[in-house]
């Protein structure tokens, strides 16, 4: 799997992901619960997740390596938060602990949710 594949696949979940979220604040919260437009704006998030790792990521083949997968899988979670924390630092003026609580899982967030699937796609997609 070529770094290119993986960074056009990235770029792409970049755009789609913004635009999830951007729906989220700019539609779904205004029409419904702001609970309820998370869930949503998260089941959204997962599918396309997996509809865009299905096409950037069509040709694994069934013989990688699980290793190397995870490897790809941590790379793009690591990407993620670092676009994350820019994105909140530098356009939202958000602080680094109100970027932080996002990844509170105990708390009931459901961030680290959409980078479980996210980093485990390359192996989801392995031989399909």
């Amino acid at each position: 799997m070529s770094l290119t594949r993986i960074l056009v696949t990235w770029l792409v979940l970049a755009v789609v992901m913004s635009a999830n979220g951007i729906f989220r604040e700019l539609a779904l919260e205004r029409w419904m619960p702001e609970n309820t437009a998370g869930w949503i704006s998260l089941l959204l998030g997962l599918a396309l997740i997996l509809v865009v790792t299905r096409i950037g990521f069509r040709e694994i083949p069934a013989s990688y390596p699980t290793p190397s997968l995870l490897l790809v899988g941590a790379f793009l979670i690591v990407l993620t938060i670092i676009f994350e924390f820019a994105i909140g630092i530098l356009v939202d003026k958000k602080s680094f602990v109100e970027l932080a609580n996002a990844y509170a899982f105990w708390k009931g967030e459901t961030w680290p949710v959409v980078l479980v699937v996210l980093g485990l796609t390359p192996v989801i997609w392995r031989g399909r």
